[in-house]
């Protein structure tokens, strides 16, 4: 009997690492989802290592650290896996033009529930609200986050900029695509 359920789990285990048939290039990705706003520069961020590296600390974070090194990389094996099926994806975002000292720039990630669910476990394989502040020197932080459904497709997303008006424009990016399925 012991068998039969260490068998039986073993299929369930191999079957759900299957691929599921969702890329991140159909029509209800994340990835799919992210906004185009003229003006303004857009970056794939979704890599931990290369955040942690501009931040300024990444050699000296992970220097030393081999497990430290090896977690990160992890993480960031399995998020391109979810990338790679369409379940998350993050920009960022930064004015091509300022009109100011400082550009308005921000960062937004949306996140298909639906598709981190059905490749949970394959990913996991593969791996080895709204907040503000004050404003500080012309920057005026603001953020938020909503879930909606689109296409059968339970999506969430965070988004977070350094000037309310790209802020806005993030929420009616959101708002439009719930509003327009």
């Amino acid at each position: 009997m012991k068998q039969l359920i260490v068998l039986l789990i073993l299929v369930l285990v191999v079957a759900a690492c299957g691929p599921t048939g969702d890329s991140a290039s159909d029509s209800v990705s994340a990835e799919t989802l992210l906004p185009n706003i003229n003006g303004y520069a857009r970056t794939d961020t979704v890599n931990l290592q290369d955040a942690i590296t501009a931040a300024g600390s990444g050699a000296a974070l992970t220097s030393g650290n081999a497990p430290l090194a090896a977690g990160i990389a992890r993480i960031d094996v399995m998020v391109d896996c979810f990338r790679e099926v369409g379940a998350v994806a993050a920009n960022s975002y930064v004015e091509s033009s300022p009109s100011d000292i400082i550009p308005k720039a921000g960062i937004v990630a949306v996140i298909n529930q639906t598709r981190v669910e059905s490749n949970l476990l394959a990913c996991a394989l593969t791996t080895g609200g709204d907040a503000s502040a004050q404003a500080v020197g012309g920057i005026e932080p603001c953020g938020a986050s909503g879930s909606f459904v689109y296409r059968e497709n339970n999506i969430t997303y965070v988004y977070a900029a350094t000037n309310p008006e790209l802020c806005g424009l993030f929420q009616g990016h959101f708002t439009s695509v719930e509003q327009n399925q």
